[in-house]
């Protein structure tokens, strides 16, 4: 089965039409949940399309039998999965007899009625019924004491003379005369990296049972395969560049945890920064962003670490906590379910595009991670098989991924800069034009012919001045988020000498010089229609303090008040979107 072609619509109106119901039923389409739904350019953060138009957080095979109307034996199953989940959940958190019968029965009821259309995902159907469970309960943090007891116990573990004693043993070093004192190091935090994964699958630990005599045996068992042999290669290409490293871990659960965090310690060691994302709502014994604020084990844990609550960080704000001094930074993935890159965060988004490496701790993401779908990063999961036992899985990103890295747009802006001031030197002005580009959905193609059009003839009657024209050193791969980075390095060297943002003028200019009529679309139309040129009118206005010599040409700052919201990677504004 083509997997591609059997995700493509216009062929077959009542398959589509069923395709369609899938996504609106799922809570999936962009189009019907804008708010709650990540938008195309956001999921390209994370997952590389391959021209494909559609994606799906589930197994090939679900997705297949349910577009085909065959599932009801995948789903029966998953579904009853669920189901004795949510039943242990309610006996364990609602001790109240008659609290506890009325919630089994509603969420029963809501349950029967989910699952009739046999078209909902299993992990969609769980996050609903989780999301009546915390709303009608009012339970805070529900769990949390299971949670904290296990991350606690877990912490003492860790904290033991035993423990200490059984981790440094120099068991499990191989060395030899060739052995260089890069090799040593390396072989030593991978040994410890090991040890702690290891140590991480056994639940003995996490309720405080744990014999030294297990301990050392399980700590000295060794990890094996193609997944292990890659990651330890990445961390020696890691250790061996002079780039800055960026890690994005996703946290699993309670006792776990706490490992994970000495893991990160020992990478964050080795210069790498990391960034650990966790759950933003209530699911089950995964670490949530209320048990980072209110777990005691955790608070100190992560003393010193950045705590990121801002769902929507700029690109620009999120690069700049990284710089801080190897601080680890924590946001929440923005859900309450497995993993489903539709559903995440613009933060999580942008720090998944950010990292050189994704680690995944979660046991059971696999499902959505293992379908055809490839992401823009490299993916290892670390998942728990029984006690004392890890599997690795590698999963490459698309081979087609084109990333720049900010260091690239940092090398890009400083060429562009050094270019400029030489221009300088030999007594040129540079002049930065700012236009629509994207901002009019439909009319990429025309808002570039008339940017162009319109600077050629800026240089054509103007003498002694550099204009620079942003669409002339677009590369194929970067998104808005680049672009806007990249320039506002640029513009913020003091280089520039003229600002100039689109007037009607100049697209009436533009189409009068193409011997056309100004269309509807692009009648009345200026910089101030542009999110991006918006938030330009920012920079300028705040580079105008530093450097007042350089001067502004264009609408006024007030009439640029319409467009407040910058579209995540988007090279149009949602607003304007959301209109035509």
């Amino acid at each position: 089965m083509d997997l591609k072609e059997d995700n493509q619509t216009g062929r077959d109106a009542e398959r589509d039409a069923w395709l369609t119901n899938f996504y609106t039923e799922n809570h999936l389409a962009y189009e019907a949940f804008p708010d709650k739904v990540a938008s195309p350019e956001q999921l390209n953060f994370i997952v590389h399309m391959d021209g494909e138009k559609n994606y799906y957080p589930c197994s090939d095979e679900l997705f297949s039998a349910i577009i085909e109307k065959r599932g009801d034996t995948l789903l029966s199953a998953a579904y009853g999965e669920i189901w004795d989940r949510i039943e242990e959940l309610v006996s364990q958190a609602v001790l109240d007899t008659y609290r506890r019968k009325y919630m089994l029965s509603l969420l029963s009821i809501k349950y029967q009625h989910e699952i009739t259309s046999r078209v909902l995902l299993p992990t969609r159907l769980e996050k609903r019924l989780l999301g009546i469970f915390t709303t009608i309960s009012e339970i805070n943090r529900p769990l949390a004491r299971v949670r904290e007891r296990e991350n606690m116990q877990t912490a003492r573990f860790l904290a033991s003379k035993e423990f200490h004693d059984a981790f440094v043993s120099r068991q499990g070093l191989q060395l030899d005369d060739h052995s260089t004192l890069n090799d040593i190091d390396l072989q030593v935090h991978l040994l410890k990296l090991q040890r702690l994964l290891l140590l991480s699958t056994v639940r003995a630990i996490r309720q405080g049972r744990m014999d030294i005599g297990e301990v050392r045996a399980i700590m000295n068992k060794t990890i094996s395969g193609g997944g292990w042999q890659w990651f330890s290669d990445k961390l020696r290409h890691i250790l061996l560049s002079s780039k800055r490293a960026y890690l994005l871990w996703i946290a699993g659960q309670s006792g776990e945890i706490v490992f994970d965090l000495a893991i990160i310690r020992l990478l964050m060691n080795l210069g790498i920064k990391v960034i650990l994302a966790v759950k933003q709502d209530f699911f089950y014994r995964r670490i949530s962003y209320g048990d980072i604020l209110e777990d005691p084990v955790l608070e100190k844990a992560l003393a010193g670490a950045t705590l990121i609550s801002d769902a929507s960080i700029s690109k620009n704000e999120l690069l700049r906590r990284l710089h801080e001094d190897n601080k680890l930074l924590v946001v929440s993935d923005g859900t309450g379910e497995r993993f489903n890159p539709l559903r995440t965060s613009i933060t999580f988004a942008r720090s998944f595009k950010e990292a050189d490496l994704v680690i995944n701790r979660c046991n059971g993401n696999e499902v959505c991670i293992n379908n055809h779908f490839q992401f823009t990063r490299d993916m290892i999961s670390f998942i728990r098989e029984g006690e004392g036992s890890i599997r690795v899985v590698l999963k490459k990103h698309h081979p087609a991924v084109i990333r720049f890295s900010e260091s690239d747009l940092r090398a890009k802006a400083q060429y562009l800069i050094n270019m400029a001031k030489k221009e300088k030197q030999q007594g040129k002005k540079i002049m930065f034009y700012s236009a629509i580009v994207g901002s009019i959905p439909g009319q990429l193609a025309m808002a570039k012919k008339i940017l162009n059009v319109f600077v050629d003839h800026l240089r054509s009657t103007i003498d002694d001045i550099v204009i620079i024209n942003p669409g002339e050193y677009f590369e194929e791969g970067m998104d808005a988020d680049d672009i806007m980075y990249m320039w506002e390095i640029f513009q913020r060297s003091g280089v520039i000498d003229i600002w100039r943002f689109q007037t009607v003028g100049d697209i009436e200019k533009a189409f009068e010089l193409m011997g056309e009529k100004v269309p509807p679309e692009w009648t009345g139309k200026d910089a101030t229609y542009s999110t991006g040129c918006t938030k330009e009118m920012e920079i300028a206005m705040d580079i105008q303090k530093k450097y007042p010599e350089m001067q502004l040409i264009g609408p006024s700052w007030e009439k640029f008040q319409r467009r407040n919201e910058y579209g995540v990677g988007k090279l149009y504004d949602r607003a304007l979107a959301d209109g035509v």
